[in-house]
């Protein structure tokens, strides 16, 4: 036991001694609490969204105007149906809304309007959350024309997942274990080429030769 609290108080006196180690061993975990707390979440603030109105009508409008003013979206601009699926990459949304021709008159006639929502499945999670997000809204329009109202309003979203439609979680996890392995792999042998250096005595002769530090 003695000579175990011993090796305790030589490892703490050489932690509080170098400067570099104190800085991996304190500094580090609590610059990644700070970046992970706050650089990761799961809360939908201004997420971009493009809009393709066929309809331009009051109900659409009234529809897209929740859409941007809730604080979860933010509209990247009014486009033509031709760009549908470019505007993941240049305009960088995340969700496209798409109001059929006549959508008012359909919806007041009850005949089943349709909201298509497209989310950039890349990352299948927050795609998911955004789609939910959408469809609450749209939801809540509804009800609220029911309220005032007779007529039993219906609207249906139809929802597709771009890039990743089958929303497998393959394509999001294999990504990231490459990276992981990638990372652990130059880390092991780094450690490992150093430690062969110090077994065959190179470092002691790099340390007593003529070369400079750099």
């Amino acid at each position: 036991m003695k000579t175990f609290w011993a090796f305790v108080k030589k490892e703490t006196l050489h932690i509080l001694r170098d400067p570099r180690t104190l800085v991996i061993l304190l500094g580090m975990p609590i610059a990644q609490v700070i970046l992970f707390g706050f650089a990761i979440t799961n809360e939908l603030n201004d997420v971009r969204v493009a809009i393709f109105d066929s309809a331009k009508d009051p109900v659409s409008m009234e529809i897209s105007d929740r859409l941007t003013s809730s604080g979860f979206f933010s509209q990247a601009r009014r486009q033509a149906r031709r760009r549908t699926w470019k505007v993941f990459q240049h305009e960088r949304v995340k969700l496209v809304v798409v109001f059929p021709p006549g959508f008012q008159e359909r919806f007041y006639r009850n005949d089943n309007p349709q909201i298509q929502l497209i989310a950039d499945a890349t990352d299948p999670n927050t795609a998911t959350t955004i789609v939910a997000y959408a469809s609450a809204i749209i939801r809540q329009y509804e009800q609220e024309k029911k309220g005032s109202a007779a007529l039993p309003y219906a609207i249906k979203t139809e929802v597709r997942m771009r890039y990743n439609e089958e929303l497998k979680s393959v394509f999001l996890f294999v990504p990231g274990v490459i990276t992981i392995i990638l990372m652990l792999v130059s880390a092991m042998m780094t450690s490992i080429a150093l430690t062969r250096e110090k077994e065959l005595g190179t470092m002691e002769v790099l340390l007593v030769s003529p070369l400079r530090h750099w």
